[in-house]
């Protein structure tokens, strides 16, 4: 999701949210919300676009589409080609399998 996603769908909250307004006690809580949401609109409007990459396997970088992968952080095939051998022989931690090339190893 880009940053022009992420504001027209922060904006359809909003719109969501001014809805329930109904002038009484409970309205605190949305008026709340709806504060938060512009906040960060505001703040989405002044950042430069970042790909947003909570959602890719941290093997391959691919989008993750099910809820099962983005719990684990892995697609299935990255999974059964490189974690199988962490799970059941132990050979390799997920250090070596997560480490990038050029990057300083622990300790130095």
């Amino acid at each position: 999701m880009n940053s022009i996603k992420a504001i027209t769908q922060l904006e359809e909250l909003k719109r969501d949210r001014l809805s329930f307004i109904q002038n009484d006690d409970s309205d605190e809580i949305y008026l709340n919300d709806i504060k938060a949401i512009t906040l960060a609109i505001k703040a989405l409007k002044k950042c430069p676009d970042v790909k947003d990459t909570s959602f890719n396997c941290r093997m391959c970088g691919k989008e993750l589409k099910t809820w099962k992968s983005i719990q684990r952080g892995f697609g299935p095939i990255c999974e059964k080609k490189y974690l199988n051998d962490v799970y059941k022989n132990r050979q390799i931690t997920m250090d070596v399998l997560t480490k990038k090339k050029g990057e300083v190893k622990d300790g130095q």
